[in-house]
């Protein structure tokens, strides 16, 4: 590549003949440079296909050298033969490989830049809004980088023995990190909590307490650790009303409507109360709607850093209301929900995904299953743990029942499904442990009972 011609896409013709050169003359190394090459890594075609003979004829465990690669796929004998003595070893393959990674990765990235430029470029009236234009070229940029990450190998499994020893030492030390809900029956359902690179999926219909129950648990576990809190639904002065109600134990009605509230020194009382406390939480408040995982990357990105790199809760409320990629709604929201998982572990913090419930859960005499989530697609895959948020009082109100609320713990990877019994207070936006025995019509045990045993 001539460095002075910027139009030249760059590339590396001496890379691309050194690796398929070390390839010919030690099969041994295509189990290094396999796991950063494929054949559309390469400039040139005729390497490419090269490469491509080279993989399939190991694939099937057949020797690939001058000959046979020259027999299978009717390359050029001579341009074999030089390729084979281009390299004196096959030393440094991985070297080689990594170059022409490098070089298409730069190539890939150019092609996005002057996409960018021509959708620029358009009139005005025929183009997309411009932050549209911005989270597809984000998307494409990230999706490069992530197919750049490094495979890592396999490993034999008594390899993998000391750090599992280290792992169940720390925990019995109380040195892993785990993040507690607040919920005491909740914490002790899932074995201490959310987990870095966990995501939770928290489900109900609408008027059920979903947003209640994930705000009590932000507020709750932002006076230890960091919380990023996107709000798509509700403004950041309504998401704000809510937590003050909850934290001054003012009724949110009289919060709502100052001018009519029941008693209005009490109101002003628990107000002051609940803002004194805001600044003792590390909760940082987005309301940005129709988010796409981009922005929920960028935005997470932003809070890490705000947080000093201690970002341990993402909340996204809720998934429904995000846009993104796919041929249809459960494929595009499937995608969104294996692209959070993915996120979870990249950031290594624990994420919480509402999701709504089809109006079929309102059809069934019991609890929500998983199989009312809506527009499920990949959701139920992607996600560590899925609690389905049910209150009998929505149903048949009573005054045994009015505080009542379920959390179904419908799926654990790592643990068994369960119910969890909460108390829910409207008035204040506040879940709660529930204390005492639950009202007469649950059709489920009590707290800590298993309603189905077993691992997911």
């Amino acid at each position: 590549m001539n460095p002075n011609d910027a139009r030249t896409p760059p590339h590396s013709a001496e890379a691309e003949q050194s690796v398929l050169g070390a390839l010919l003359i030690d099969n041994r190394v295509f189990d290094v440079v396999g796991n950063v090459l494929a054949a559309e890594r390469f400039y040139y075609p005729v390497h490419a296909a090269i490469y491509s003979t080279i993989a399939q004829l190991l694939a099937k465990g057949q020797p690939a050298d001058v000959v046979t690669v020259f027999e299978a796929g009717g390359h050029d004998l001579a341009l074999l033969s030089e390729l084979s003595n281009a390299v004196p070893s096959a030393r440094n393959a991985l070297r080689y490989a990594e170059l022409v990674a490098e070089h298409w990765l730069r190539r890939e990235m150019q092609r996005v830049a002057l996409d960018l430029v021509d959708e620029l470029a358009e009139p005005a009236a025929g183009a997309r809004a411009v932050a549209e234009i911005a989270d597809a070229a984000a998307g494409k940029l990230l999706g490069l980088c992530a197919g750049m990450s490094a495979s890592q190998e396999p490993q034999w499994i008594n390899d993998v023995v000391p750090a599992f020893i280290d792992l169940i030492n720390d925990m019995a030390e109380g040195k892993v990190r785990t993040v507690l809900t607040g919920l005491r029956d909740l914490d002790e359902a899932t074995g201490g909590g959310g987990r870095p690179g966990e995501l939770w999926v928290l489900g109900g219909r609408p008027s059920m307490g979903k947003s209640a129950l994930v705000q009590s648990v932000a507020l709750n576990v932002s006076r230890t650790h960091g919380v990023l809190m996107l709000t798509q639904e509700d403004s950041m002065t309504t998401w704000l009303s809510r937590a003050v109600a909850n934290l001054g134990r003012v009724n949110l009605a009289d919060i709502r409507n100052p001018a009519r509230a029941r008693n209005a020194d009490a109101m002003w009382s628990g107000l002051a109360a609940g803002v004194d406390q805001l600044p003792q939480h590390r909760l940082l408040l987005d309301d940005q709607g129709g988010l796409t995982l981009a922005d929920v990357r960028r935005k997470a990105k932003q809070a890490k850093r705000k947080l000093g790199g201690g970002l341990d809760l993402l909340i996204v409320d809720y998934l429904q209301l995000m846009t993104g990629e796919g041929d249809n709604r459960n494929q595009m929201l499937g995608f969104i929900a294996n692209g959070l998982k993915a996120l979870a572990k990249e950031m290594d913090c624990w994420v919480i995904l509402l999701s709504q419930l089809s109006r079929k859960a309102d059809e069934t005499t019991g609890l929500p299953q998983v199989a009312h989530l809506r527009d499920s697609g990949d959701i139920e895959g992607a996600a560590d743990t899925i609690g389905l948020v049910h209150r009998e009082a929505q149903r048949k109100k009573t005054d045994e029942n009015k505080y009542w609320a379920q959390l179904h713990m419908a799926k654990q990877k790592n643990g068994p499904t369960c119910t969890v019994n909460l108390r829910f207070d409207g008035a204040h936006q506040r879940f709660s442990d529930w204390e005492g025995p639950v009202p007469s019509s649950q059709r489920v045990g009590g707290r800590g009972d298993v309603s189905s045993s077993g691992l997911d």
